[in-house]
């Protein structure tokens, strides 16, 4: 069989072919091939600087290809800063050719804002057009993506947008923040926030969070450290989102918040967050300590005012909630011992 067939084969039969990045390391490549372009999306402007592309779809499918999580952009006088850079490399060519329609300067840097691959497969379009770009996230993205990340995500996707990513390549970050810094890109200074809290591993979606404060703007890129989504808990922690809530309430009460997923907003987006996670984590300690087990928790948070009249409309409601219950009871748990 001659090698063009076979590959073909292959591809068509959803099988991956493993390279080596010659710069980042582990890369799932599928050679020449590559799944189509991602239409364009237009950024929404926030205020004179700040942009997201934001994503109208909760979940990746083969009609979006991909395409649920808000990738940012901050446009300054030395260049352009991306927050987040979607699913696959090409949404990453999506926001550039998006950053273009608002200025000619170039990509200066690239922030991941946690290790959740709809939050950086993107990056491969970004070293692409630059190979020498800085991309920057905590060291547990890097680490995450040295153990195996890459292989996941790259896998997930396939599966669930039809091989819609094709020819992304798993593309690390290549320097590191670990939350306190300021960076300087010529009139803009962009300061980074992490939580820390040992008892909770560091944890509110991820150990991995970045928030990117825009100084002087009041605005802030938060990643999924707050969303009205419900997706995945199991990375993070009950306990270091509430805290972490209580905090950044307080500390940000003037903000306005850029997410990971869906549209932006003033506070209220946090106290949401907020309202959420404790609803199930006290509801949670309450019926454990009753002794009911999670399936049984779950009808009664439910009834909950702030799950009827709120939460229940969010995506992921319906179909995930049982499965926050579930880490909650685990957390609560672990957290006897």
């Amino acid at each position: 069989m001659k090698r063009r067939t076979f590959l073909q084969g292959l591809i068509a039969g959803g099988v991956g072919i493993s390279v080596l990045h010659p710069l980042y390391g582990y890369a799932d490549e599928r050679l020449e091939f590559k799944g189509p372009p991602m239409p364009d999306v237009p950024a929404t402007q926030v205020n004179a600087r700040c942009y997201y592309i934001r994503a109208t779809d909760p979940e990746p499918t083969p009609e979006n290809q991909g395409f649920f999580s808000n990738p940012g952009f901050v446009i300054t006088s030395e260049g352009v800063v991306v927050m987040d850079t979607g699913s696959s490399v090409q949404i990453g060519e999506m926001i550039l050719r998006q950053i273009k329609k608002q200025t000619d300067k170039p990509v200066v840097a690239v922030i991941n804002t946690h290790y959740h691959g709809d939050h950086w497969l993107g990056n491969h379009a970004f070293v692409e057009a630059n190979p020498d770009v800085a991309i920057y996230a905590h060291p547990a993205v890097q680490q995450k993506i040295k153990d195996g990340a890459g292989d996941f995500w790259i896998g997930f996707m396939q599966r669930l947008t039809e091989n819609k990513i094709t020819g992304t390549v798993a593309t690390a970050p290549n320097k590191v923040l670990k939350g306190g810094e300021t960076l300087k890109f010529g009139d803009t200074t962009l300061k980074i926030h992490h939580y820390v809290n040992p008892d909770y591993g560091n944890r509110v979606h991820t150990e991995a969070d970045l928030l990117i404060e825009v100084v002087g703007d009041q605005i802030i890129f938060i990643g999924d450290a707050a969303m009205r989504r419900v997706a995945n808990a199991a990375d993070g922690s009950f306990r270091g989102t509430i805290e972490a809530m209580e905090q950044w309430m307080k500390q940000f009460a003037d903000y306005t918040f850029i997410p990971g997923h869906g549209f932006h907003d003033d506070v209220a987006l946090l106290k949401d967050h907020y309202t959420f996670f404790k609803t199930i984590w006290d509801n949670v300690v309450k019926y454990y300590d009753e002794g009911l087990s999670d399936f049984e928790m779950k009808p009664k948070i439910m009834q909950a005012p702030f799950m009827q009249q709120v939460a229940s409309q969010w995506p992921g409601y319906h179909s995930t909630l049982g499965k926050f219950i579930s880490v909650a009871v685990q957390e609560y748990e672990n957290s006897q011992f």
